[in-house]
């Protein structure tokens, strides 16, 4: 899984449109707040824009805002309006992909791994994320279980993931 700069560059452009407090913001703006060039800023805004993670208001005083509830949209509904699915290994989604996927045991590692990654992108709103930070318990729990990883724990110790709906 690889976070493109496209993606955290629309990460950051949300954070911009977010902390503007429902009112509109130019795109220059946000480029130069966000250190983001703004030729490429005005390419993801309209991917933002398509997703209908945002709007746009053309005009001397026009500008974007957000165009859905941050309470409700998730960093993982941002990185499949931006990147498509959030995957580690094109064989774990993509069943046409290797003929060898029905008995390959990497293949289940992958998607495995793949749910914990969406679970976990999943859980965390885009107000949460704004407001908490890396304080977020999502991130604390996933932080903590990282730095205490243990390659010999007993299966099915999983931390924050094993709250995770598997579905």
């Amino acid at each position: 899984m690889d976070i493109t700069r496209r993606s955290d560059y629309a990460c950051r452009i949300l954070r911009a449109v977010y902390n503007n407090e429902g009112t509109r913001i130019s795109v220059s703006e946000i480029a130069e707040i966000e250190d983001i060039p703004y030729s490429f800023a005005r390419g993801i805004q309209h991917d933002l824009m398509k997703s209908g993670l945002v709007k746009t208001v053309r005009g001397k005083h026009g500008g974007v805002m957000l165009n859905c509830d941050p309470q409700k949209t998730t960093l993982l509904d941002v990185l499949r309006a931006l990147q498509g699915p959030v995957t580690i290994a094109v064989c774990s989604h993509d069943l046409e992909y290797c003929e060898k996927q029905p008995e390959c045991a990497y293949n289940s590692v992958w998607r495995g791994a793949d749910r914990w990654l969406n679970c976990y992108f999943g859980s965390i709103t885009l107000k949460d994320l704004f407001a908490l930070g890396a304080q977020h318990p999502a991130v604390r729990a996933a932080l903590e279980g990282a730095e205490g990883c243990d390659p010999s724990s007993a299966p099915g110790d999983l931390g924050f993931f094993g709250n995770c709906k598997q579905g």
